[in-house]
């Protein structure tokens, strides 16, 4: 009696096992997932891969997210926070949230965004998924602070549980000019770059749970203590150029290809066309020179291209001749770079 209880135990031990599995299994295959290499280059709105908001997500956020709040084309995508006049609204303050329509595992994940400047509010780009989804409480967070976007705040939660706040200086203003910041999600950890270099990893608590991919832009209420109390400024705008996802990993730790294959040579940087705007917004001033000077005093600048816009005699070197013609061509003395 005794030894045919113990098998019916372990037969409904193993059927119930298996059940939990195969429903676990099916919840997660049904649901819209990628796995493979995905980029969004925002050349246009596709509703069948990204949905823009129309809700709003509770007091911390002091805002309504709209539809219309959200701008996509020509290689950008706008986030404006601004008032909402609307009296039946419930909050002061309309913004947008971005989201893809699919879910995303472990891989690398990497955005280039400029961040909104304000005391009182977040820029973002993280994953999630939770409770609306079925899911628990799953999240992995780059948020700029407006109140200093010099410093960039990295956080992950698991099944609700976080805390685990990391603010890294970046040595540059991240609302002056567009940069990439990305993170390796992996089972036990998550490593955070800037610009393609890791600049700190996360262990413990690790989320497991698949989420979508998010940005947005958001006034706080009741968290002055975090983010600085918001002056009710408008409108202000994150703006963002670009989102990937490698499936496999930070693309620069993947193996090297076997020796019967030709490497793929890397991508060649288009020429620079806005030589001296070393910041890229558009002017160039004594911003600019300051940036090459420093480049000059053996600080290196994060890509190629900017190297090409810092190069103006086109010579291959980055010397004092560049810094004086763009001295002069700030005072006025020259009014082009051709030489």
């Amino acid at each position: 009696m005794v030894k045919k209880s113990f098998f019916s135990f372990i037969l409904v031990s193993v059927l119930l096992c298996t059940f939990i599995f195969a429903f676990s299994a099916n919840v997660f295959s049904s649901r819209p997932m990628t796995t493979t290499y995905f980029e969004s280059d925002f050349s246009s709105h596709n509703a069948n891969i990204w949905e823009k908001a129309d809700w709003d997500n509770g007091d911390v956020f002091n805002c309504m997210w709209k539809p219309s709040q959200v701008a996509v084309g020509n290689g950008r995508m706008t986030l404006t926070l601004d008032k909402d006049n609307d009296p039946s609204h419930e909050y002061p303050y309309k913004s947008g949230e971005y989201r893809t329509t699919t879910y995303f595992g472990f891989g690398y994940f990497e955005v280039r965004m400029k961040a909104a400047k304000n005391p009182g509010i977040v820029s973002s780009f993280f994953t999630y998924t939770g409770p609306w989804d079925g899911d628990p409480w799953d999240e992995i967070d780059i948020e700029f602070l407006g109140k200093d976007t010099t410093m960039v705040q990295f956080n992950w939660w698991k099944d609700g549980n976080g805390n685990n706040e990391y603010l890294h200086r970046l040595g540059f203003d991240a609302s002056q000019s567009f940069n990439a910041y990305g993170f390796d999600w992996k089972p036990n950890s998550i490593d955070f770059y800037v610009n393609g270099v890791k600049v700190y990893t996360g262990y413990g608590n690790i989320p497991q749970t698949p989420g979508k991919i998010m940005m947005n832009l958001w006034p706080g209420r009741n968290v002055d203590d975090w983010l600085a109390p918001y002056d009710g400024r408008t409108p202000l705008v994150a703006e963002y150029e670009y989102v990937r996802y490698y499936p496999n990993g930070f693309p620069g730790n993947q193996p090297t290809q076997p020796p019967t294959q030709q490497p793929t040579p890397p991508p060649t940087p288009p020429p620079a066309t806005n030589k001296g705007d070393l910041n890229e917004d558009g002017i160039i001033n004594t911003n600019d020179y300051v940036i090459l000077r420093r480049y000059i005093l053996e600080i290196d600048f994060p890509n190629q291209q900017q190297k090409q816009i810092a190069d103006i005699n086109n010579d291959g070197e980055i010397n004092t001749m560049d810094a004086v013609l763009l001295s002069r061509y700030i005072l006025e003395i020259i009014d082009n770079f051709d030489i």
